[in-house]
Order: C-alpha cells, then sequence, then structure tokens
C-alpha cells in the first residue's frame, strides 16, 4: 500500500511540474461548469502543494509540527541522538532553536543557515567523502578532526574565537546566568525568556548565526595551507565587520554594540 500511494505521489509531483512550468499566469479552466473569471494557475498552486504535502504525511506516517505542535519532535533531534551529536537532553530546548525562523526582520539567508544547521543538511567535507566525492577530504585541516558540520560551526578553532568574543560580551554587559556560557547552549542558542528578553536574544541571534556562517564558508577556502593565529584572528573581525552590517541594516542596538565591542576585542 505504501508504494502505491509513492507512485501516486510521484505522478502528482511530475503532472505539477508539467503543467505549472511556465502556465501560472494562464487563467486557470476547472473541469466543472462553474469555473471563476479572473483565477489563475498561480492562485492555485497552494492548493496543489497542499495535497503533495498531504501525500507526504500519508506515505511517511509522521505527525506534522502544524498538526501537534507540543508533540512535535524533529527528527534531525533523533538522528543527533543515535550519532551522540552534542544536544540538549530536553527537545524542548532544541524546539525552541527554531525560533526566529519565522521573524519577518531577520535576513532570509540566515534562517536558510540555521534551518540547514538545524536539518543537518549543511554542506560539510565529511558529506562529501561519504558521498565519494573526487579528492574530498573528510578532516579538519586546522585540528585533524573529522570535518563534520558540527565540528566546523561549534568546536574548530574559528569557531571558538567567536565564541569567547561573546562569553566576554556577557560578562561585560554582567548577563551573569550561567546558561550563557554553556558550550551546547551556544551551539543551539535557543530562546529562554528567563534567561534574555526577546529584543536582546534576537540581536545576539543574528550576529551569532552570520558568524558562524562566515565560519562555515571559510571552512571551503582552497586547503594551500593552515590559518596561524593571525589568520584566524582577521577571519574572526571579518565575521563580526559582516555581521554589524546586517546589525545596521536591520537597527539591532544590541548587535551592533556585540559588533563593536568584538573590534575592540580584536
Amino acid at each position: 500500500q505504501n508504494q502505491e500511494e509513492k507512485r501516486k505521489l510521484v505522478q502528482l509531483q511530475e503532472k505539477v511540474q508539467e503543467k505549472l512550468g511556465d502556465c501560472t499566469d494562464s487563467p486557470f479552466n476547472y473541469l466543472t461548469s462553474t469555473s471563476r473569471r479572473m483565477e489563475t494557475w498561480g492562485i492555485r498552486l497552494p492548493f496543489a502543494y497542499k495535497e503533495i504535502n498531504n501525500g507526504v504525511k500519508r506515505i511517511f506516517k509522521q505527525v506534522a509540527w502544524s498538526d501537534k505542535p507540543d508533540e512535535f519532535i524533529p527528527q534531525s533531534y533523533h538522528t543527533r541522538e543515535r550519532d551522540e551529536v552534542d544536544r540538549s537532553r530536553d527537545p524542548l530546548h532544541f524546539k525552541a532553536a527554531y525560533k526566529l525562523l519565522s521573524a519577518s526582520d531577520i535576513p532570509a539567508i540566515l534562517c536558510s543557515f540555521h534551518l540547514e544547521y538545524l536539518y543537518r543538511s549543511l554542506n560539510s567535507r565529511s558529506k562529501h567523502a561519504a558521498m565519494g566525492l573526487k579528492n574530498a577530504d573528510a578532516f579538519c585541516l586546522h585540528c585533524t578532526a573529522v570535518a563534520t558540520t558540527s565540528h566546523m560551526l561549534n568546536e574548530c578553532v574559528m569557531a571558538q574565537m567567536i565564541r569567547r568574543v561573546l562569553r566576554n560580551f556577557f560578562v561585560h554587559k554582567k548577563w551573569n546566568d550561567r546558561l550563557l556560557v554553556n558550550e551546547t547552549y551556544l551551539s543551539y542558542l535557543w530562546w529562554d525568556p528567563k534567561v534574555l528578553e526577546y529584543s536582546m536574544y534576537k540581536a545576539i541571534w543574528l550576529v551569532w548565526t552570520e558568524t558562524r556562517k562566515h565560519a562555515h564558508q571559510c571552512d571551503f577556502l582552497p586547503r594551500i595551507n593552515q590559518f596561524g593565529p593571525l589568520q584566524f584572528a582577521a577571519k574572526t573581525a571579518m565575521a563580526f565587520r559582516k555581521a554589524a552590517k546586517i546589525a545596521y541594516k536591520c537597527r539591532h542596538q544590541t548587535a551592533i554594540k556585540l559588533c563593536n565591542f568584538a573590534q575592540t576585542q580584536a
């Protein structure tokens, strides 16, 4: 039965791709005699995708977040448990890391990066080696550890330098909650209203995500030689300068202060 539903879903996807490729602005012709005027394929697209999503749910028989938000636990949390990747013991904390993905004033590229990190779909050298890509090297050039996504963003030299700046900023602001210096918390940065106000959390998250994105990009630079201390410091300073541009654009004062503090630390 599952195979039959999967076959029907594939046929539906192919049909949608075939018919809706270049005709989103063309009039929609109903099969009934009660067609509505001025309705286009573009208006009907959400209904088609809704049917596809329902088909996916039927095949895999999994609960969607929108169906039961209290009971839903992302699959990526279970795979982190299976692979013994560092994570919060409470799934609610992991779900709270998704908090800002729906914020309208957060750049979409940062939301996309963070979502891929949470879903474990970001590019990494270990993934390239597992896929059998030519000349792929699964090991980190700087630490000789396996270059997984978690290692690049949480454990490698540049990631630790970014964390050190964040911890020093928390001390500078006299934010003394122990959670702010916790290694697991700084790997996911979920929102806890007892620790930070929402506006401050958003500003810290903005800088945290942009600097991690820059660290991820630096890992894929051509491998000529290992970075030295000065190169790592320069790359980290560049990460905070890029974050400052976004902070000024979004007018987050706490984020601007954090980036300015990072430049003085550099």
